[in-house]
């Protein structure tokens, strides 16, 4: 299924690279956001919380109780931040 995907990106990019791509605008932004969506896997607390489909006082009490693990923080921001492999890993058996 990688070479698949793989095989996908080449051609994606060798197209943009020879001027030949016929993507329209609509396109490119569910690329960007599927991409964005794979590759970056830190979210915010309101991005979590929309992604497990809770309330922000849901969110914070499974923390507190330990079924969801505690935020990072990443200097030079206020916000703490969560990796999508450890929601995943702390989600409720309820969802």
């Amino acid at each position: 299924m990688l070479s698949v995907i793989r095989k996908l990106l080449v051609k994606l990019l060798n197209d943009i690279d020879a001027g030949n791509s016929n993507i329209t605008e609509e396109e490119e932004q569910k690329i960007i956001s599927m991409l964005s969506e794979i590759t970056d896997n830190r979210m915010s607390k309101y991005q979590a919380c929309q992604y497990l489909n809770i309330s922000r006082a849901t969110f914070d009490n499974l923390v507190k109780d330990g079924f969801l693990p505690e935020g990072k923080h990443q200097a030079g921001f206020k916000e703490k931040y969560w990796r999508r492999s450890d929601i995943l890993k702390y989600t409720p058996k309820s969802k």
